[in-house]
């Protein structure tokens, strides 16, 4: 009789752990990771070293320093990069220190890709807001 109770109670903790995972499991299994976004971001100007970053938006996040105006940029051109375009009231310099910028990386699932080139960061700055400014 001692067994069949042992053997019931140890049924009864497996079902309590299975209902304990279970949504676990569900909730991973429904994770949007098709919906994020993720970008790593690289700027180099002309004689300088290389500078890069991480960009996550859906939720905010990486080590981009402003993630969240970076991400609310892509939000307002659904995440086409061809268009942003932040130019107002550009005062920029024409210095020449030629910047090279590109970014891979992904926007709600879709994949994205841009590569830019800039006369000095501020026109870079300029042409893109925080998406490229780190």
């Amino acid at each position: 009789m001692s067994d069949i109770r042992l053997l019931g109670r140890a049924a009864a903790g497996v079902a309590c752990a299975v209902a304990v995972l279970v949504p676990g499991a569900a909730a991973a299994a429904t994770d949007n990771s098709a919906e994020q976004s993720a970008f790593t971001l690289t700027v180099t100007e002309s004689n300088q070293q290389t500078r890069t970053v991480t960009l996550n938006c859906d939720p905010v996040g990486g080590n981009h320093p402003q993630a969240a105006a970076a991400c609310n940029q892509l939000q307002l051109v659904n995440g086409n990069l061809q268009r942003l375009d932040a130019r107002a009231g550009n005062n920029c310099t024409k210095d020449r220190r030629d910047v090279n910028a590109e970014a891979k990386g992904n926007w709600r699932g879709k994949p994205v890709e841009i590569k830019l080139s800039a006369p000095n960061p501020c026109e870079l700055k300029a042409r893109t807001g925080a998406f490229f400014d780190f």
